[in-house]
């Protein structure tokens, strides 16, 4: 049997859950249920925090597949896959390079040496069309194809109603998610004496560095609260409950955030900053609407506002949303095999 090792950032040790890992689980789960002629095993990047001698073990693995299915986050491509790049010439692997996020094309500027191995592999799958545009344009790479980011669901959302307009965010919880726009809502709701008519619900994990401000700003309102981190048998259920997903990211080369798409799917449409990807994925006023990325905030406002004064948007919009969640499906992995 052919096998293939998918090589990323699984996350198991601590059970971390963000847009990384998820994406990087799916995809060994496509793996293994499409490919079911091949051995598929995987290993997790996260387990050389616990010792540095699983190099070796990694490097092993590596050696010993037919094919590597990569998924690196910065700091992995950086610094690893100079190596594996030179184990799949000495070992005649195919390296299929998986790309997480729309951050690529940005930071291979001052990486020549990763460009001239990169355009040597044999596929980089980007999540977008202007990524795969971008790497095409700016380095001449001709071996890039579209790969979009997905989900497993079988979950058909129950329609409902509620006298508040129910907001929630998903995602990591940090500034650079649009955390400071949400709490600027949440400011003007109260001061225009709105509590009764907007809930505000927040989900994801807090980091360290920014859990001080957070709880101090969901404490100031009483129709705020944080309810934690799903773990993913949860999103959809969960966001279906809800009327609207707010995310006013402020990562500008953010590819498709996995929470988008779990909004989709729950039936939800999105209110978002209008990213470098956005308008692949948010038709703007029937999926969701997108705002200007540096000074959206008070449209992204007035959004919100129209959605809870027009309950007949919001229900055509909701029904939008389910359209586009078909979209998002799990994608054939076959032909990559074959290439």
């Amino acid at each position: 049997m052919k096998k293939i090792l998918v090589l990323g950032y699984f996350g198991y040790q601590t059970n971390q859950l963000d847009g990384q890992t998820v994406k990087t689980r799916d995809l060994y789960r496509l793996a293994k249920e499409q490919l079911t002629d091949c051995d598929v095993e995987y290993f997790d990047t996260q387990s050389l925090q616990k010792s540095k001698l699983l190099l070796f073990k990694m490097f092993f693995r590596v050696m010993c597949c037919k094919t590597l299915f990569y998924l690196p986050a910065h700091n992995n491509l950086k610094v690893f896959f100079p190596v594996i790049f030179i184990l799949s010439q000495l070992f005649r692997f195919k390296i299929h390079y998986f790309v997480v996020g729309g951050w690529l094309r940005e930071y291979l500027t001052h990486l020549p040496i990763h460009r001239f191995m990169l355009s040597r592999i044999r596929g980089i799958h980007t999540e977008t069309k202007r990524l795969k545009k971008d790497l095409g344009d700016y380095y001449s790479f001709n071996n890039v194809d579209i790969f979009p980011n997905f989900r497993f669901f079988e979950f058909t959302p129950k329609s409902s109603e509620s006298e508040k307009l129910r907001i929630v965010f998903m995602a990591r919880v940090m500034k650079q998610k649009g955390l400071d726009w949400i709490f600027d809502l949440a400011d003007y709701i109260s001061e225009h004496n709105l509590q009764d008519k907007y809930s505000i619900t927040f989900f994801g994990p807090e980091t360290e560095e920014e859990k001080e401000y957070f709880d101090n700003n969901v404490a100031k309102y009483d129709f705020a609260e944080y309810k934690g981190t799903l773990q993913p048998k949860e999103i959809h259920e969960t966001l279906s409950k809800y009327d609207v997903m707010l995310l006013p990211t402020h990562f500008y080369t953010e590819g498709l955030p996995g929470s988008l798409v779990d909004a989709y799917i729950s039936g939800i449409p999105v209110i978002v900053t209008e990213w470098k990807h956005s308008h692949e994925f948010v038709d703007d006023g029937k999926s969701g609407f997108i705002v200007p990325f540096e000074n959206g905030k008070q449209q992204m406002i007035d959004r919100v506002i129209s959605l809870e004064n027009d309950r007949n948007l919001l229900r055509r919009m909701k029904a939008n949303a389910l359209i586009k969640r078909m979209e998002f499906a799990p994608p054939k992995l076959e032909h990559l095999i074959v290439k």
